[in-house]
């Protein structure tokens, strides 16, 4: 008995698999899209919470694994002007120590070191990239092809960045889109930390096509989002 107490006690003394996940939900997000991510991450049993302009600090980031922003308006300037410049330096100094970014869309487009480069407007500075710019300038939701190693996959988009066509050096290209050839996901790293870039929505669900007139022939893209979270060195998932 002695034996097998000893055991028990062993294994809940194991460090959770679980990452600490913290999902930007304020100003300049869509709606419904920090939730989607949550609730994909919640799948794999990673621990989620929520932060706004109000609440983002170095307190709320200590401890975290993953920072994540999400999916929002056509002016990422909104995000920008809601959050003070020691907020964004809360987040460059988490990341530069270890944690990790996971920026989509609106998320990748913050992530550069402008908003707007000819106006000097900075952004995160995360990635060596001054400015982004939308793959296809048109806020109206559609599905392009994008090339994912040799796969070909019609993948959920409202004005998603691209990255260029030659990634930062160290960076990894993980998806092209097809008829560009620029870079729709990226990873790379900032300091001790890694960055995870995504263009399309693939957290997108059924529900987000329905309501956007969009079909669901070609199917859903949830697992390429897991398959670009792999470039974050997550704790191990559970699916």
């Amino acid at each position: 008995m002695t034996r097998y107490l000893i055991l028990l006690t062993g294994l809940l003394a194991l460090p959770s698999l679980a990452a600490n996940v913290v999902i930007f939900r304020g100003a300049g997000t869509c709606d419904g899209c920090p939730e989607a991510v949550g609730k994909l991450l919640q799948q794999q049993h990673h621990r989620v919470s929520y932060v706004d302009e109000h609440t983002l600090s170095a307190q709320r980031l200590r401890g975290a694994t993953l920072y994540v922003q999400p999916g929002g308006s056509d002016d990422i300037d909104e995000t920008l002007q809601a959050l003070q410049p020691a907020q964004v330096q809360a987040l460059r100094r988490f990341v530069a120590n270890g944690g990790h970014y996971l920026g989509i869309c609106a998320g990748a487009y913050l992530a550069a070191r402008y908003s707007d480069r000819a106006a000097a407007t900075p952004a995160f500075g995360l990635l060596a990239i001054d400015e982004l710019h939308a793959e296809v300038a048109d806020p109206a939701p559609s599905l392009l092809p994008m090339r994912w190693g040799k796969q070909v996959r019609r993948v959920y988009n409202q004005s998603g960045p691209h990255m260029g066509t030659t990634p930062p050096a160290g960076a990894s290209v993980l998806a092209r889109y097809q008829a560009s050839g620029r870079i729709a996901a990226l990873g790379s790293r900032y300091g001790k930390g890694r960055l995870l870039l995504i263009g399309p929505h693939f957290e997108a669900d059924a529900d987000w096509y329905r309501s956007d007139g969009l079909t669901l022939q070609y199917g859903l893209n949830t697992d390429l989002f897991y398959r670009a979270l792999a470039w974050l060195p997550l704790p191990a998932a559970v699916r």
